[in-house]
């Protein structure tokens, strides 16, 4: 291999072997890799929805501190590197290709009898590898998928634990019922581990304080530190506990609870409060609430399950013009559900395809009544005096990115 689109050519030729949950063949990597996932102090974060912005708000507050920070986060919006990053800077190519080297061979010594490598396997390795090479003071791993069998759950002694939200995705991996999933996502938590928890169903409560209370982990709720916040069409102001009014650099009620799991996080690692407020101030996440024109105003929102439209629904409710939206709900999501909640907003729902091999196509969309545009249709016809949102996808908010900045940003 000797450049990115070799790695990615790579990566793609190992997507057939889809989604494998268990930890053996991960394991086997680093240990042909000679790394330990414990060398460096890592922060594992999981959850429905939310993870992104999480590490993007803590992300920012180290930073703030001083620290180096590394994130490994999915999937990406803008390139393919913004998974890998350090400080906010996707991996190089030249750094990108040196692992995937490192990884392929370490494959290739792995005991046959434990099955092929994923795509998300080798694409994990790629992070550890890199890290291990530059030793940042932290890492921050999302969860790819549920938690405890995902391939980032290597760790023995994470510096903290963070459950952003448990809702109704991937159910036929991760199981039919919250309670189900929701022992999915705690699996990132370890003995001894400092736990934070953002706003959960009150049916998960006691779970989650019976699973911490077992394994020694002290529990703390994220949202015990918010004040008081308001929202208006310009954005998001939040007062945490000791943390004086901020703008945040991310919009929407959800925000400020996605903050929230950051700032106590933050505070657990002996963070200044200074950081924190930069951090607060200066996150920025692609896809989330992402404004790419304001005449007219445009909007990209990743919202592709039930409850991210609840947390986009009430966000939108702050527009001061009509709303138009475009959606792609892929074909194992609740497409019914989301657009019931959609329509409290706006009776004006487009649908469209995209390349993709989950995407419902037009035809599909058209015997479900759907009211059908593609995407050119749907940029010819903007108007002034309306906000126009894309959702329904992260996959397709970044195939729309990409396709607004080649016609319009020229």
């Amino acid at each position: 291999m000797r450049t990115r689109e070799d790695v990615l050519d790579w990566l793609s030729s190992l997507l057939a072997f889809g989604v494998k949950p268990g930890l053996e063949r991960m394991q086997a990597m680093l240990l042909e890799l000679q790394i330990d996932p414990d060398a460096i102090p890592t922060i594992h974060v999981a959850g429905t929805n939310g993870k992104g912005s999480t590490v993007a708000f803590l992300r920012e507050m180290g930073v703030a501190e001083g620290l180096q920070i590394g994130t490994f986060t999915s999937p990406y919006i803008i390139q393919f590197e913004e998974r890998i990053m350090l400080n906010g800077v996707p991996i190089a190519e030249d750094d990108l290709v040196t692992a995937a080297i490192a990884v392929q061979d370490a494959i290739r010594h792995i005991d046959p009898a434990l099955g092929t490598v994923t795509e998300f396997e080798a694409l994990t390795g790629l992070a550890f590898y890199y890290f291990d090479q530059i030793r940042p003071d932290f890492v921050i791993y999302e969860v790819g998928l549920g938690g405890l069998y995902d391939s980032t759950n290597v760790f023995k002694k994470p510096v903290a634990a963070i459950i952003t939200s448990i809702g109704h995705d991937h159910q036929a991996i991760l199981g039919d019922t919250l309670q189900e999933i929701a022992l999915q996502k705690f699996g990132i938590i370890k003995q001894g581990t400092p736990v934070i928890a953002g706003k959960l169903q009150e049916e998960l409560t006691v779970p989650l304080m019976a699973y911490c209370g077992d394994r020694n982990a002290t529990l703390k709720w994220s949202q015990e530190a918010i004040i008081r916040y308001r929202l208006k069409e310009t954005g998001t102001w939040a007062t945490y506990d000791g943390i004086p009014e901020t703008r945040l650099g991310l919009e929407g009620h959800h925000q400020v609870h996605n903050a929230a799991n950051a700032v106590i996080c933050a505070r657990r690692l002996g963070w200044s409060k200074a950081a924190i407020r930069k951090g607060l101030r200066e996150a920025k996440h692609p896809g989330r609430f992402e404004i790419i024109s304001r005449k007219p105003r445009i909007i990209l929102d990743g919202a592709h399950n039930p409850e991210g439209i609840t947390a986009l629904v009430e966000r939108l409710k702050e527009e001061s013009k009509p709303v138009t939206l475009l959606c792609s709900i892929l074909r194992d999501k609740d497409r019914s559900a989301m657009l019931a909640q959609l329509s409290n907003v706006t009776p004006d729902i487009y649908e469209t395809t995209f390349d993709f091999p989950r995407a419902r196509t037009l035809d599909e969309l058209k015997q479900d009544g759907a009211n059908v545009t593609t995407v050119e249709e749907f940029f010819d016809q903007l108007e002034m005096d309306r906000t126009y949102v894309v959702t329904g996808s992260l996959y397709f908010i970044s195939e729309v990115r990409h396709y607004y900045a080649s016609v319009f940003t020229k």
